[in-house]
């Protein structure tokens, strides 16, 4: 009798069959993931829709800039979902410029209002603090 895989304890079997084939009447299909990834590759992701950047840019920015930035950003999911991929990847490059943008004007237009309060003296657009 000898030991080892493959054989049953009464012998009887082929013993010169390699025991890393299948065997007929045995489990042929490999434990674990696939090896090969699926055709066609993996799912792409969704582009970044650069919504909460667009929000806080928004808010604490300049407001009417911030909506095109907005409205693009909300657009990008729903083209996404549509199934119109460079739609969507348009949608997310015009929501991330139109939020760049934003944070521009707003970086001047107060930079701009601190430099004429504290360095020009525009004392009137303080009021009576």
């Amino acid at each position: 009798m000898a030991y080892g895989y493959p054989g049953s304890p009464g012998g009887g079997e082929d013993r010169t069959r390699d025991w890393r084939q299948p065997r007929p009447f045995g489990h042929t299909v490999p434990y674990g993931p696939p090896t090969t990834p699926p055709p066609g590759g993996p799912p792409p992701r969704p582009p970044d829709n650069y919504l909460a950047w667009a929000v806080v840019a928004t808010v604490f920015c300049c407001f009417l800039a911030g909506v095109p930035a907005l409205l693009a950003a909300t657009s990008v999911n729903e083209r996404w979902q549509r199934g119109d991929l460079d739609g969507a990847r348009l949608a997310s490059l015009r929501a991330r410029n139109w939020t760049i943008g934003t944070v521009l004007l707003g970086v001047i237009f107060w930079t701009t209002w601190m430099v004429g309060v504290f360095l020009l003296g525009w004392k009137d657009t303080l009021g009576d603090l």
